[in-house]
Parts: C-alpha cells; sequence; structure tokens
C-alpha cells in the first residue's frame, strides 16, 4: 500500500537525520488518510509527531495564504493581473520597475532579486517595504524565472492596499467563510502562553533575540528545548524577513496543521473560495520560461519534488522549513507533507531528495 511505504520511506529518512519527524496527509480516491511519524526533536524524549501540530508552513504560505486571498480579490475585481504593480503601489515604481505588472509578480519573472538579508539592516517594517520599492532590476522583466520573496511582500501590499485590510484577516475572514481552521499568523507570544502545539525550528539567532527586546515581543528567554549552544525558535516565524515584517508576510508567516491544509485543499479544489474556473487559471503553467503557474507552481518535466507519478497538471509548492503540498487536479489525489527539517540547523538540506521518493512511494502500484 502506497501509505504504507511512503511511511517506511519517513522511517528511513529520521534515521537518516532528514529531519526528526514527520505529518502527512494524502487523499486517495476521495478518502484522506493522516499519519504522524517520529518526534518533534532529535532528543528520544522529546514528545511524538502528532497531527494536531502546528508547523511553520514557510513559503506554503505563498500559495496557501497570500496566493488564495490575490485570487479572490482578482475574482471581484479588486485588481487586474496584466495592470502594472504601480496602479495600487505608487512607489514601487522605482529604479525601472515601472512596467512589472501583477501577472509578472506571481509568476517570478519581474526582474527583482531572489533575497537580500534585510533582517542585518532593517528592524522596522517601513523600512523593509521602503527598501524593497527601492530596489532595481537585476535582469529585464519577463525575460527569466527567478524565484523571489520579494515578489511575494509586493503582492501582499497589493492585497492590503485593495482590500483596505492587513494580509492576515484577509485571509481569516476567507477560511472563517468555508469552515476552514488551525491556519493562522502569529504576530506575538503571550508570557504563558502554551507553545506545546508549535513544532520547534531553528537556533534563536542574535538578531533576533535583540529584536525581540526592542519590541517586547515573544518576550521569554528561551522558546523550545534548550541545550549548551543556546534556545530554538518555537511559535514565531523562522523566515528571517517574514520576522523583521512582524509575522505576517506575503511570502511566509502562516503555521498550519495537517487537518488545517487538509480541509483548505479540499475547499479549494471544490470551488468554495473561489470559482472552479478561476482555481484551473492560476494553477496553469504561464509560459515556456518555467513551471510556475500564478503564485502556485506546477510539476516540472524533471527533478520535481512532486516526483514522478503525479499527473502533468499537478500543482503544489514547498516550504523552507520542511513543508508541502501537491494537488494533481485530474485525479482529485493530492499529499501534503509536513516537517522540521530545520531542526536544530537549516544546513541540513537531505530532504531534498527525499520529496520526489516520498510521493513515488504514495502513488506507485502496487
Amino acid at each position: 500500500m502506497g501509505i504504507q511505504r511512503a511511511t517506511e520511506h519517513i522511517k528511513l529518512a529520521i534515521k537518516d537525520g532528514a529531519f526528526p519527524g514527520a505529518v502527512f496527509a494524502v487523499s486517495m480516491n476521495g478518502a484522506i488518510e493522516t499519519r504522524a511519524v517520529g518526534h518533534v526533536t532529535y532528543c528520544p524524549d522529546s514528545a511524538p509527531m502528532t497531527p494536531d501540530l502546528f508547523f511553520d508552513l514557510a513559503s506554503v504560505s505563498k500559495v496557501v495564504s497570500t496566493t488564495t486571498c490575490a485570487m479572490h480579490l482578482a475574482e471581484v475585481g479588486k485588481f487586474e493581473l496584466d495592470q502594472p504593480v504601480t496602479k495600487y503601489v505608487p512607489e514601487f515604481g522605482q529604479a525601472g520597475k515601472e512596467k512589472i505588472t501583477v501577472r509578472n509578480l506571481l509568476v517570478h519573472d519581474s526582474g527583482l532579486i531572489a533575497f537580500r538579508p534585510y533582517h542585518l539592516s532593517h528592524t522596522e517594517p517601513a523600512t523593509v517595504r521602503a527598501a524593497i520599492w527601492s530596489e532595481p532590476l537585476t535582469y529585464p522583466t519577463g525575460s527569466k524565472m527567478v524565484y523571489s520573496d520579494l515578489n511575494m511582500i509586493a503582492l501582499q501590499e497589493i492585497i492590503e492596499r485593495t482590500s483596505e485590510t492587513a494580509l492576515d484577516r484577509v485571509f481569516a475572514q476567507l477560511m472563517s467563510r468555508v469552515r476552514v481552521e488551525d491556519l493562522h499568523y502569529r504576530q506575538g507570544a503571550l508570557e504563558r502562553e502554551d507553545l506545546s502545539r508549535y513544532v520547534t525550528t531553528e537556533r534563536a539567532e542574535d538578531w533576533r533575540r535583540k529584536l525581540r527586546e526592542q519590541r517586547g515581543t515573544f518576550r521569554r528567554a528561551s522558546y523550545g528545548p534548550a541545550n549548551e549552544t543556546g534556545e530554538f525558535i518555537q511559535g514565531e516565524v523562522h523566515d528571517p524577513t517574514a520576522t523583521v515584517l512582524g509575522g505576517v508576510a506575503g511570502h511566509a508567516g502562516l503555521f498550519g496543521s495537517i487537518g488545517g491544509l487538509g480541509r483548505f485543499i479540499v475547499a479549494l479544489l471544490s470551488g468554495e473560495i473561489v470559482s472552479t474556473q478561476t482555481v484551473q487559471t492560476w494553477t496553469a503553467r504561464q509560459s515556456n520560461l518555467s513551471s510556475r503557474a500564478l503564485g502556485w507552481d506546477t510539476k516540472s518535466p524533471e527533478g520535481s519534488s512532486a516526483g514522478t507519478l503525479m499527473g502533468p497538471r499537478s500543482f503544489g509548492h514547498t516550504g523552507y522549513t520542511g513543508t508541502s503540498v501537491w494537488i494533481d487536479p485530474d485525479t482529485g489525489n493530492w499529499a501534503v507533507l509536513l516537517t522540521n527539517r530545520v531542526h536544530p540547523t537549516a544546513q541540513n538540506t537531505k530532504i531534498i531528495p527525499f520529496r520526489s521518493k516520498f510521493h513515488d512511494a504514495l502513488w506507485a502500484n502496487d
């Protein structure tokens, strides 16, 4: 059985040190099954993985939240894909970026740089946004695909200005409407808050500790199990730029459980959030330059994290912390994999070859 094969692959990956544990859900022929394997840390005495745990979804936030909000707002006429970003965010049109459209942001061919370590030079959301607005092009718009967090942060600004509502509130309202729970952002933590449902990620860095002190957020000295090398991040967004942006960002910041993501996928595919035609349009490959759809990625012919057995129209996304979502619209089958592969360090990249093996194990014929 595919689920058992996939479970055995996870056990081998844990033994190999790819991640300390995993939770996954799979929908086959309309039946959804969930499994939890391993522990939340490599300590054998740590809590076991369970389906009710919250994971930092990292870049899966781009599609589950930001893209979904954009789909809805575009569908109701708040903005148009082929209009320039400057129509909605005039400050964005600096340093040669006047012709970048909303569509360019979504397919990652805007010309913006892939990443900038804003957390090393900024401590306020406003100055990060101002830095992005002043970024120059690093290649001609539309000439190639360079996956960039900056694109989705700019899209967040469009969402917030056209809806006159913060991204986390737009998303929460959409999810409430379709009764999807256990997907949320986190902007701070209460002193006595129980964080045990939040899976530990990487060690807290010096800049993060200083920012906590400056803002008075996540004020407790240690989150997560500590040892002689320091405390670990728990219940706080791992991504550095999302941290400086206050925990709510277009490219990262969403936390979720396996059940929450499963309910989201069911609602998305059934047309409850936006129309099925909108889903089809936004999840279709947009050009021959890359495998990118609008916000979403699609299965590439070779080297896809979806493996080799999902259908050619499959769409999905991965997250830096060790998360992924892949959906085959032709069969209705889908799989969600949640790990904290960045624990205790993001230098561990063994999950990269594992993902395709995991998905192929799920869908291989017995």
